[in-house]
């Protein structure tokens, strides 16, 4: 049995930014004593804050499926479907009675310091600048921005939605979202942000972190040093101001480090090394070959454009704008391309590069940027090789977006040169014959370099 119509309908109307204070206060009063609906409601919060983080932040409306009685049973099966998948994805959180934390709590680690336009996924909660916080607490901020600062002079700001649980006066755990970590005193050195599947030690001073909906994990560092170490695994990659490191969930740890180049034929980068005629790829090997399965390449839509073998040829352009030398998709429409290795390899390391930046239009830089998600084939034949769509055992290996790696926020913050190189912790990304890039369009591809051994 669940809640009544007016209780749902308010539950929606708060999730949606939409409840009036009077409404608040209401569905605060009903929650005090009904311990059914306040399940509901933690529920359904985290669920709604799972879409939007996976949609970018965008509010999920909520309301007209709440609200609903006999019409929306099904719908109503359905979300609370979800809502129990969203429960394993943040972990059981017990009720909270929505009493404020008050200063001088004993044991308190942290402080609330700002709260703008904060909202929260419990509307029962009470926080002010200045509350204390206690090892083990919760904080789950639907929308909205919230300081915490830690005894050690450690500063973690969240960004709604998000859910960070602060275990000690040196760290917390990330489930979901992201967090921006100051740690700028010798106190706060060694702070650490653990996620689903990876712990980010702070070497100092300054990195973000984020975890979305399903479990990837992201580390920006944008001063100093931070350690990454894989959980299960105990290694440690250190990364330096700049870098960016993505995590993908599963035993694998597939890693996805991107790198700005110097703009020049040489394609030289920080640590990521220049295309290679030495990969398993390559035609010069006579193994592997590439074939389109979706989408028109720009040589075939009547401009100038490379065919798809030139990804396999061992170098990248010869200059800053050079269609004839690049694959590329339309920008609209994109594409895939598939790599067939010749047979079944263990395959180590995945290398994309792109290079475009045209004089006189700041646009086309944007033909640099690398959108695509990866995926592999584990046996030694296609069932059909003919099919366009992605069948069932088709395992993906890692999802790629440039600009979020490189601080892009105008065309002229994206490098017009860059690299993408996928590895795994543990040595082997995966036993595969099969590579397939979905593309999203309009970026110039220069090479990709694969490699494997039988």
């Amino acid at each position: 049995m669940r809640s009544d119509p007016e209780a749902l309908e308010l539950v929606g109307r708060y999730l949606d930014g939409q409840a009036t204070a009077e409404e608040v206060a209401r569905l605060e009063a009903l929650m005090k004593d009904d311990l059914r609906l306040r399940s509901e409601f933690l529920a359904c919060a985290r669920v709604d804050a799972s879409l939007r983080s996976a949609m970018g932040g965008n509010p999920v409306p909520l309301a007209k499926s709440l609200a609903s009685d006999s019409r929306n049973r099904f719908a109503w099966r359905w979300w609370g479907s979800v809502a129990a998948a969203a429960a394993l994805v943040v972990g059981i959180v017990s009720w909270h009675s929505g009493i404020r934390v008050q200063l001088g709590v004993p044991g308190a680690v942290a402080r609330f310091g700002e709260l703008d336009s904060c909202r929260w996924m419990d509307p029962a909660t009470r926080v002010l600048g200045g509350d204390a916080i206690v090892p083990g607490q919760r904080v789950e901020l639907s929308a909205g921005r919230a300081e915490l600062h830690f005894a050690t002079g450690a500063r973690v700001t969240m960004k709604g939605p998000a859910i960070f649980e602060v275990r000690s006066d040196k760290g917390g755990f990330l489930a979901l979202g992201e967090v921006q970590v100051a740690a700028e005193t010798a106190e706060s050195k060694g702070f650490v942000v653990v996620t689903p599947s990876s712990k980010f030690v702070d070497i100092g001073t300054a990195f973000s972190a984020g975890v979305t909906a399903d479990g990837l994990s992201r580390l920006d560092v944008s001063e100093g040093i931070v350690d990454v170490i894989l959980d299960g695994t105990g290694k440690t990659q250190r990364l330096r101001a700049g870098e960016t490191m993505f995590v993908e969930p599963g035993d694998r740890k597939i890693l996805t480090r991107i790198e700005a180049g110097d703009g020049t034929s040489s394609f030289r980068f920080p640590s990521i090394p220049p295309p290679s005629m030495d990969d398993a790829a390559d035609r010069s090997q006579g193994r592997a070959n590439i074939r389109v399965v979706r989408g028109s390449l720009g040589q075939e839509s009547g401009r100038l454009g490379g065919a798809a073998e030139a990804l396999l040829d061992g170098s990248g352009q010869s200059k800053q704008d050079s269609p004839r030398e690049s694959v590329y998709f339309s920008a609209e429409s994109g594409g895939a391309f598939e790599i067939d290795l010749g047979e079944s390899m263990s395959v180590t390391r995945i290398l994309s590069y792109s290079w475009h930046q045209h004089e006189s239009i700041p646009e086309h830089r944007e033909r640099a940027k690398q959108r695509f998600t990866l995926y592999g084939w584990a046996g030694s034949e296609l069932p059909d090789p003919e099919s366009e769509s992605l069948g069932e055992n088709w395992i993906r290996v890692a999802r790629v977006n440039t600009d979020e790696s490189l601080h892009v926020v105008s065309r002229l913050d994206r490098p017009a040169q860059q690299a993408c190189s996928i590895t795994a912790e543990k040595g082997e990304i995966g036993r595969y014959r099969y590579l397939r890039w979905e593309v999203k369009g309009g970026t110039f591809y220069g090479e990709i370099d694969v490699f494997a051994e039988p």
